[in-house]
């Protein structure tokens, strides 16, 4: 017993440490300034958008392929006397240790997400929540494993979310107020590993991806009542007057070619070319949210991810393998049909996607005043972008431009990110104003630490504890057997 003092102090140490790590990291915030940005008039902004990039959930098909059985090894007595003899053993311990520890990294990843997402979404309270591709880890999957994969996605990873309700893809009639609870409802945009690209994307892929997910190619419109938003139909869309706001759920997974499946490619254009004429429509009191996958073009050099294009064989198709960015005519396409408004002008809005795991910040205009090193700079068509950090230098207008943000990814690797999107109308410049703020956790290594070290003050305080009381209760008993013999 004489170490219990020594070991009470450590315990006492470890229980302080446990107590400051884990007010930080479940109140990380609040430490980190993680807040969506006030209007001008320091009010609170109408449109509150948490958006997250790129989970990437991985599942049994990540595990080594030791678990599955092989008919051509040695079976029964033969495979037994293997084993014992030795020339196994340590393989499949080895074997069998790795696939442990890849569940347990599952498990522990899957709450990891979750931690981020719960945390931000109390801390923040945003109107509406986004998760921009790549939810799932790939687009190889089995239809089994893609539907365990969603399970955890829904019930572990986002648990208290709800996808989209159907009667919202099609908001024809009435406004479906009491089915639009927008905070706990979360937007799912489709990503490579969720459907594959266009040379693999086909109608099966596409199919389950809604079944669990939503639509792939959606849009939703709302009128602002009181500094609130308020969903509306499409005809009351259409004649509302004041300011409006529309979320464009955009499929860029097949927006280029060629394609495997040119039926869903059709679909893409078609919803894309709908919307560019309705832009024709809208007036300086609208905005325009595009929510997809894919960043637009840029050169080499302004994001972490240049150009990239590789494509399958004529044999196989020939369709896309692989990319980083849309094409520049896609991108194009874009700007110009949905944010070009007259003249030098931009209509409102934001473009917010994911893939490119490092994140970027990019303005696009078409009236670059102070001209910048040709580094700095890539062209779509008439438009000039540039990084977000060169808009002053560059003497960019918020009123002739428009911003992209592709958000950094939430895995751990890349410090559990989110995304604070904060759009509200400014009555003074009869325009919606939108601005970006990242919040970042830190990496899995944090999180695993913090809980282990809760469970070794735990489990020693449990022992430490009962020793304590035990050897003061003998201490006490002693002094008073001893007060009794002086007597």
């Amino acid at each position: 017993m004489a170490l219990l003092p020594l070991i009470l102090r450590i315990w006492k140490l470890l229980l302080v440490l446990s107590l400051l790590s884990t007010t930080y990291v479940y109140l990380y915030p609040l430490f980190r300034g993680c807040n969506f940005q006030l209007s001008k008039e320091g009010e609170v902004a109408s449109f509150r958008l948490l958006a997250f990039g790129d989970p990437q959930l991985e599942g049994d098909s990540s595990l080594s392929s030791s678990t599955t059985s092989k008919s051509t090894e040695p079976q029964g007595w033969a495979r037994f006397k293997s084993i014992i003899s030795g020339k196994e053993l340590g393989t499949q311990i080895l074997s069998h240790l790795h696939v442990y520890r890849k569940r347990l990294d599952l498990w522990g990843n899957d709450r990891y997400l979750a931690h981020i997402y719960r945390t931000t979404r109390w801390f923040t309270s945003p109107t509406h929540t986004v998760v921009l591709g790549d939810l799932l880890g790939s687009q190889w999957m089995s239809d089994a494993e893609f539907e365990i994969r969603a399970q955890r996605f829904w019930n572990t990873t986002f648990s208290g979310a709800r996808p989209v309700p159907d009667p919202l893809f099609d908001y024809e009639d009435i406004a479906h107020e009491n089915s639009a609870q927008w905070p706990s409802t979360l937007i799912t945009v489709a990503g490579n590993h969720d459907i594959g690209y266009a040379g693999e994307l086909d109608s099966n892929t596409a199919a389950r991806f809604e079944k669990r997910f939503g639509r792939l190619n959606w849009d939703i419109t709302f009128g602002l009542e009181n500094g609130r938003l308020r969903t509306l139909t499409r005809n009351q869309a259409a004649y509302a007057e004041g300011p409006r706001l529309k979320l464009v759920v955009l499929n860029t997974m097949n927006l280029d070619g060629p394609a495997l499946d040119k039926e869903l490619q059709g679909d893409t254009r078609r919803f894309l070319n709908n919307h560019v004429g309705n832009a024709m429509g809208q007036t300086y009191l609208d905005a325009t949210v595009v929510l997809t996958h894919i960043p637009l073009y840029k050169k080499e050099a302004i994001c972490v991810d240049g150009p990239l294009f590789t494509h399958y064989s004529t044999q196989d198709g020939g369709g896309i393998r692989e990319q980083n960015h849309l094409t520049e005519k896609s991108s194009r396409e874009i700007l110009d049909g949905l944010f070009y408004y007259q003249n030098t002008w931009a209509r409102s809005g934001i473009v917010l996607n994911g893939h490119d795991h490092e994140g970027c910040d990019v303005v696009h205009t078409r009236n670059l005043r102070n001209a910048l090193p040709e580094g700095n700079v890539s062209r779509i068509g008439e438009w000039t972008s540039l990084p977000h950090e060169l808009v002053h230098e560059g003497g960019v207008s918020r009123d002739e431009s428009v911003r992209e943000v592709t958000l950094r990814s939430m895995m751990g690797a890349y410090g559990g990110n989110a995304g604070l999107v904060s759009g509200w109308f400014d009555r003074k410049d009869r325009r919606w104003r939108f601005e970006y703020r990242s919040c970042m956790f830190g990496v899995q290594h944090i999180w695993w630490a913090v809980h282990i070290l809760d469970l070794v003050a735990g489990l020693v305080g449990m022992v430490v504890i009962p020793l304590s009381i035990w050897g003061s209760a003998s201490k006490a008993h002693g002094r008073s057997d001893r007060a009794k013999k002086n007597q």
